[in-house]
């Protein structure tokens, strides 16, 4: 059924003109595509009449409009790698044990890093030391595998927001990295709709205050007082409302301020915690396979090792 599948991906991906797997696809008006450089040499070779595509014949005029496809063009990359991948992985893997006599692999150890034929994986099979060694079919491509950020670590899994294969460190990085972007979005939010209610407050009682200094300013005017009166009134309401304005404008600064210092902890806190866990992982790699067979750790027991070491 796969095989089937890939005739039929191949050949949907081929050149009407070249018969090969597409290079550089541009699509025509009409709608098919081929090769640039068939597209080129067609054109060369068809100066005495129109331009017709290969596969509808439909003519064109002196100028033939064509677009690059873009979509097609990352297919066929996509393609062309696992082609070749898949190539690789069918030549011969030997047992890296048996340098002198060339004994084809039964499987691939991911820790050790080695090919061992059926003898020789025998004691990975049986012996309690290499407990938790992953056993896969045979790779020829062992050493391509390596993590380009991480020497020591394997690329096991493959990341489709980058669209490239990743380690164990990688993932656990990138979680660390949508955690702490998640918590400074939530903290962000928080803060903004905390902000925008106090600042709604604010605007409310110095309108309440504009409305009330109003009131006061026309029972002023109403009032039959020697002219000297209504002037100091006015103005001891206009210093109170101004002190009123500086006070919450003083408060909202101090608001803000802590707001904001609490939002710096909380993001030092989780990107000190995930670094801890990267750290405990990182240096005892032996404890990270024992969970996983022999639960005898689980992650309460890693979260009192990280508790005992920061206090």
């Amino acid at each position: 059924m796969e095989d089937t599948d890939k005739l039929n991906l191949e050949e949907m991906l081929m050149c009407p003109v070249c018969q090969d797997t597409f290079k550089d696809p541009r699509q025509l008006s009409c709608g098919h595509t081929i090769c640039m450089v068939c597209l080129e040499n067609m054109m060369d070779h068809s100066s005495d009449g129109p331009f017709r595509c290969p596969d509808c014949r439909e003519s064109f005029g002196p100028i033939v409009e064509v677009q690059k496809s873009y979509a097609l063009a990352n297919i066929v990359e996509h393609f062309r790698v696992i082609k070749r991948r898949r190539e690789e992985q069918t030549t011969n893997v030997y047992c890296d044990c048996c340098p002198e006599e060339k004994t084809l692999a039964f499987k691939t150890c991911l820790k050790c890093e080695v090919s061992l034929c059926k003898e020789h994986v025998k004691d990975h099979l049986e012996l309690l030391v290499f407990t938790g060694h992953p056993l896969v079919s045979p790779l020829g491509d062992l050493l391509e595998r390596k993590c380009p950020h991480h020497e020591d670590k394997v690329l096991r899994y493959y990341c489709n927001a980058s669209m490239r294969y990743i380690c164990n460190v990688c993932t656990l990085e990138s979680k660390q990295h949508n955690l702490a972007t998640e918590a400074s979005s939530v903290l962000r939010r928080q803060l903004t709709e905390y902000m925008d209610q106090r600042f709604e407050m604010l605007k409310a009682q110095i309108a309440e205050s504009r409305d009330n200094l109003q009131k006061e300013i026309l029972r002023q005017k109403q009032r039959v007082i020697p002219a000297a009166s209504p002037l100091n009134s006015v103005t001891v309401v206009l210093l109170f409302l101004w002190f009123i304005v500086l006070y919450y404008a003083y408060n909202y600064s101090v608001e803000n301020q802590m707001l904001t210092e609490a939002l710096e902890k909380q993001q030092n806190r989780v990107h000190h915690v995930y670094s801890t866990i990267e750290e405990l992982l990182v240096g005892h790699p032996m404890k990270r396979h024992k969970p996983l067979e022999t639960g005898e750790a689980t992650g309460d027991d890693l979260i009192e090792h990280w508790n005992g070491n920061v206090s």
